[in-house]
């Protein structure tokens, strides 16, 4: 629960995404419909207490906290249910190499000269790729006791890879492609790939609590159920990497006076041993797809994020760090998999810049039908490793019922 940061992701960019076009619109309406339902058949104005912590009677009521007021924590009031719906689009042709420059997503195979790969081949390949991902998640959570929040995040994505492909001279392009498909892959073209990604289960634990500060420590399992990756496909990106991983993460919020606040938070995920199909060796020569046993590295990420409140309204600034170990393939053959696995340590440095707006007054004026925080992000990848030279714009609604 909490912050899942998706365009985090060192995965996320590259594997998150939902519907383009219709299908997004389809995609928020069936959350929003879920939602609807729910709130429905809960009685929504008893829990403002619960929620805000103080009698709304008073009209000496004690200042909300900022990760109360402004849904920075995730967890829902005893007794309630609380839901947070994400909708992220980011886009991206570049990337921070393995010495950290930012250079073309192509730049490995875009001119390259295929006797390099074979010197039976002869020509110049062309390749110009871009990737735009759309993403939807709703992260619906219950509390248990006010300090105790257990839940699920659900996501969807849909990524396009626009490719444009060819080989100048040589075999040309025709030739290329029955190249190609003579080791099996499909012809390339723009391709699209949409699903539900993998799922958190999850609980929130706020061990500390004082009027200044408060601290929180999580739990969760990302079931890897996400469609795996068409061995057979040089440009589709799946919805997840379809890793069981085992999710933890602590963190803390502080007032620290004249309507300052900071939030820190550090999250730390080991992804299981599981088994995958994939070709072992260099995509362009490997006829062959196997069963290969995978170990995809573990990785942490961390925030340092300085808010301001202007009354109903949050300023904030994130410095987002992702860290993540190498990948590990092996082969039941004993074939070298070290193509897999090259240049797989992955790190980036994210600045975030987020607008918040808090409706609970306006709710308690009966201005509101629900209790509603809406936040708007925008995430720059500032500089990496192995890593995708991503915008990640995040719209953000939370409520509690």
């Amino acid at each position: 629960m909490g912050n899942d940061n998706l365009g985090a992701g060192g995965r996320a960019p590259m594997n998150a995404g939902v519907a383009g076009g219709g299908g997004y619109g389809r995609i928020v309406s069936f959350y929003l419909f879920l939602l609807a339902l729910l709130m429905k058949k809960l009685p929504i104005r008893s829990c403002l207490a619960a929620l805000l912590g103080f009698s709304v009677a008073s009209a000496l009521a004690e200042a909300i906290p900022a990760a109360t007021g402004f849904g920075l924590d995730g967890m829902a009031p005893g007794g309630h249910w609380a839901a947070r719906l994400t909708v992220l689009r980011n886009g991206y042709d570049q990337r921070f190499d393995n010495r950290g420059r930012r250079v073309d997503l192509d730049r490995d195979y875009d001119g390259l000269d295929l006797a390099r790969l074979n010197p039976g081949l002869s020509g110049t390949l062309r390749l110009d790729t871009r990737a735009v991902t759309e993403y939807t998640e709703l992260m619906l959570g219950y509390g248990v006791t006010d300090d105790l929040t257990v839940g699920v995040i659900i996501p969807y994505t849909r990524t396009t890879t626009h490719v444009r492909f060819g080989v100048d001279g040589g075999i040309g392009t025709a030739g290329m492609q029955a190249l190609l498909a003579g080791l099996g892959y499909r012809t390339p073209r723009t391709v699209s790939v949409a699903g539900f990604a993998d799922p958190t289960v999850g609980a929130l634990w706020r061990f500390h609590k004082s009027p200044v500060d408060s601290a929180i420590l999580g739990f969760g399992v990302r079931f890897g159920i996400a469609r795996a990756d068409d061995p057979n496909n040089l440009f589709d990106i799946p919805p997840g990497d379809g890793s069981t991983d085992l999710r933890s993460r602590l963190e803390y919020f502080r007032d620290l006076g004249q309507g300052f606040d900071l939030h820190l938070l550090a999250e730390y995920q080991v992804q299981l041993p599981d088994h995958v199909r994939a070709r072992p060796g260099n995509p362009l020569t490997t006829a062959t797809v196997e069963r290969l046993r995978r170990n995809l590295g573990d990785y942490w990420e961390s925030d340092v994020e300085i808010g301001k409140r202007f009354g109903n309204w949050r300023l904030a600034a994130t410095w987002h760090r992702y860290q993540e170990k190498p990948d590990r393939y092996r082969s039941p053959t004993g074939a070298d998999t070290s193509a897999l696995s090259a240049h797989t340590d992955t790190r980036a440095d994210q600045l975030r810049l987020a607008l918040s707006w808090s409706g609970i007054e306006a709710w308690q004026g009966g201005l509101l039908p629900m209790p509603l925080v809406v936040k708007l992000e925008v995430q720059d990848a500032v500089r990496g490793q192995n890593f995708v030279a991503v915008r990640d714009v995040y719209l953000r609604l939370t409520t509690a019922f």
